[in-house]
């Protein structure tokens, strides 16, 4: 799947992004490339848009995390979760290899978990959906690929349906920085989609606390 990081910038265009992610898209990676060790996460950024700037907040979250959860936490973790969190497990190129899988399925699943994430809200409305559809119709995309998009964004995914799409703890925590960096976190709905994703991701409170923390430095 390619171009998907114009769709990213066609939601936020259309209003359906808000917050970390539509910063991203318009083109503000800085705060994420900047620094020391940045060099590789820059070019990683520019090459896949928003969806790196995604990978590598998980990142950051999920090393945090690690920091501060000691192995008696880690056993409850593996013992209750369906994926295995445990600190200190899962490097930073596994973050990257959702994003830059040559298949496009981790990058696929991240776009869906926003576009999923941008309609739990509430806020698309039947203009910002056709600006979205033009947007769409307009990128370089093949007839198959705008035929895919078009169906994922007349009818996103169900939340039960994008859980049982995840295949790894790490996607998981992508999954779920992404879909918080795509929707209205002051909505009380918003917050009820994410609780829920959390629950059914299995993701240590801690964790997802991280998360938002990164999400807040943006």
């Amino acid at each position: 799947m390619k171009d998907l990081q114009k769709l990213v910038g066609s939601l936020n265009k259309s209003g359906a992004l808000s917050g970390f992610l539509g910063g991203v898209a318009g083109g503000g990676l800085t705060s994420l490339v900047s620094g020391k060790g940045s060099k590789k996460t820059g070019k990683k950024a520019i090459k896949y848009g928003a969806l790196a700037a995604v990978g590598g907040l998980a990142w950051k979250a999920y090393k945090q995390y690690s920091a501060q959860t000691n192995s008696k936490q880690s056993q409850t973790t593996k013992q209750t979760s369906s994926f295995d969190y445990a600190p200190e497990t899962m490097p930073e190129q596994s973050f990257q290899q959702v994003v830059e899988d040559e298949s496009g399925a981790g990058q696929l699943i991240l776009m869906r978990a926003m576009i999923a994430a941008a309609y739990a809200d509430g806020h698309i409305d039947e203009t910002e959906r056709q600006k979205i559809f033009a947007a769409v119709e307009n990128m370089q995309l093949s007839m198959q690929e705008k035929a895919m998009l078009f169906d994922e964004l007349r009818k996103p995914m169900q939340l039960a349906e994008l859980v049982q799409a995840v295949p790894d703890a790490q996607t998981g925590i992508e999954v779920y920085a992404a879909s918080a960096s795509a929707i209205d976190l002051q909505q009380s709905v918003s917050e009820q989609y994410l609780a829920a994703l959390a629950n059914q991701l299995c993701l240590p409170k801690e964790l997802v606390s991280n998360i938002h923390q990164q999400l807040a430095l943006q």
